[in-house]
């Protein structure tokens, strides 16, 4: 576990610079991110959601304890739906994948607004480490193949979707998950490990987490897809004729 530690910390402070911007959420990806990037980098958290959203608070709780400056951005319901429509421009595709990129979009604004240039991502996380449910219900002796096609499709899919819309703002995109080395180790540990925690997921990460003092509030926060925890997917099934809606 402490490989993992060393090979994940490598991998974060392979995308840093002088100044750079997290899209935080207090989940144990963004956190530990966070937790790194602060020992060579000057860091700034970045968080968006409606008002009291879970997202919102957690992120406040878990950068109080990593001492870094939070960045809210609290959405109205106005204002969701237009950033649904100008993420729709830029990235017509169906609603369930449009939706992702809402808190994207806002909190790219907000980081370029500071005069960031660099943002890092937690994609590649769930891939690695068996975090979403529906790979429970996957063939367990075909499960590893198919994690590692959905890792490498990530550069098509998610990565060039985050891409696409930090660029609107002239920030670059970073993916500290997305690294050869990272993905080659955590491959070779025995699939039937990195799904021993059914309940939190992502067990072997969350270990690894704790070796590098990332906080237990983060660690122990289970694992709520961007939409739901910022609030925002609530606000957008109300409108019946969004762009994207048709093709889901």
């Amino acid at each position: 576990m402490l490989e993992l530690a060393d090979i994940l910390r490598d991998s974060v402070l392979q995308t840093l610079e002088d100044r750079v911007s997290v899209a935080f959420s207090g989940g144990v990806d963004s956190s530990l991110i966070a937790k790194v990037a602060k020992e060579k980098a000057e860091v700034e958290l970045f968080t968006a959601g409606t008002e009291n959203s879970e997202d919102v608070e957690y992120a406040e709780k878990v950068a109080r304890e990593l001492e870094l400056p939070l960045f809210k951005c609290i959405m109205s319901e106005e204002e969701i739906i237009e950033t649904y429509k100008n993420c729709y421009k830029a990235c017509p595709a169906d609603f369930l994948k449009v939706e992702l990129l809402v808190p994207i979009y806002r909190i790219a604004k907000e980081a370029s607004e500071r005069k960031h240039k660099v943002m890092l991502f937690g994609s590649g996380s769930e891939e690695l480490f068996v975090g979403y449910e529906r790979y429970y219900k996957y063939p367990k002796e075909e499960l590893d193949s198919y994690l590692k096609k959905e890792y490498k499709e990530l550069q098509k899919r998610e990565i060039h979707w985050i891409s696409r819309i930090c660029r609107l703002f002239d920030i670059e995109a970073r993916f500290p998950f997305y690294n050869n080395k990272l993905a080659e180790h955590v491959f070779n540990i025995p699939i039937e490990i990195r799904m021993e925690d059914y309940e939190l997921k992502k067990g072997v990460l969350r270990e690894a987490a704790s070796f590098l003092g990332v906080p237990q509030i983060a660690i122990k926060r289970k694992k709520r897809a961007l939409q739901y925890g910022s609030g925002i997917h609530k606000i957008l099934l109300k409108e019946k004729n969004l762009p994207g809606m048709a093709l889901d």
